[in-house]
């Protein structure tokens, strides 16, 4: 069973070091042009992702169809593949600042409680470029660890590990341990940054976009808990797909976590809604 756990895990991921492989030595800019058109490549050829895709769509946006949703579906897998291909370059990536817009203002806030030594929570989703916020954060001294969950292919995790802590550290994997020792660091003053758009089988039920889908309750609770500043944050790809636009919203007060829960979530829904395509449409959102 292992034996051939570890084929198909080595068979899928021949696609991505092909890529790698190709794209490694080239400007940044065309390896993630080169990782755009191989993600919709990828889509195309996957009969499950295809299926997920549209799935999720008839949920979502049940109204979208024929050219439309053609369209939709085809500057989706051009901004995702872009979004991996960046993740998978994420040291090079960071360094892109002069294509990153953001509002000194807005980080304000955060600039404040870091000096008082008060733990923050940047709350987002797989939406844009995301990890172009913790970028923004890392500009401006304020870097931020992450929140990670083991992937299920041994040869892509120590890839996706390494593309994550180039990012920011300190690295918490998802469990008691990893959530002990994240606890321990905000308690200190330090930054997280988690993407709360996926399904949470111990969540609680919320209205994402039209259905209920279960929703993480935990990032709220635990600001409630350790008095941390709460804020959501977003990178929207802009019209030239190279300039990527952070906004810091204002924090979140500290009242009860199902409000508090609700007020992200809305929050989350009302981005994509602006830049549907810049979500990441393959999760399986509804699935609880």
């Amino acid at each position: 069973m292992f034996f051939m756990k570890r084929i198909s895990d080595f068979l899928q991921m021949l696609p991505l070091w092909l890529l790698i492989g190709i794209s490694k030595g080239l400007p940044f800019k065309l390896r993630v042009k080169i990782g755009a058109a191989w993600f919709g490549l990828i889509i195309a050829l996957s009969k499950k992702l295809r299926r997920r895709l549209k799935e999720n769509l008839q949920i979502a946006l049940p109204k979208l169809a024929g050219y439309k949703r053609r369209k939709f579906v085809k500057k989706f897998t051009t901004q995702a593949g872009m979004t991996f291909t960046e993740l998978i370059f994420n040291a090079d990536f960071h360094m892109q600042s002069k294509n990153f817009e953001y509002k000194s203002s807005e980080l304000e806030p955060l600039l404040l409680a870091a000096r008082n030594k008060r733990p923050i929570i940047i709350v987002s989703a797989h939406f844009g470029p995301w990890e172009a916020i913790r970028a923004v954060l890392k500009l401006n001294n304020l870097t931020s660890g992450a929140i990670y969950k083991k992937n299920k292919n041994q040869f892509y995790e120590s890839l996706h590990l390494e593309a994550i802590k180039a990012g920011g550290e300190p690295i918490f994997p998802i469990g008691f341990h990893g959530t002990k020792e994240m606890i321990k660091y905000l308690k200190s003053g330090g930054i997280i940054s988690v993407l709360l758009d996926q399904a949470a089988e111990d969540g609680e039920y919320f209205d994402f976009m039209g259905s209920p889908a279960k929703t993480s309750t935990s990032m709220a609770k635990l600001a409630i808990k350790l008095n941390a500043l709460l804020v959501p944050a977003y990178a929207t790809r802009k019209d030239k797909d190279y300039e990527i636009k952070v906004s810091f919203e204002k924090p979140i007060e500290i009242t009860n976590y199902h409000s508090m829960t609700a007020r992200i979530n809305n929050s989350i829904v009302s981005r994509i809604l602006d830049n549907p395509t810049q979500w990441y449409w393959l999760h399986r959102r509804w699935k609880y």
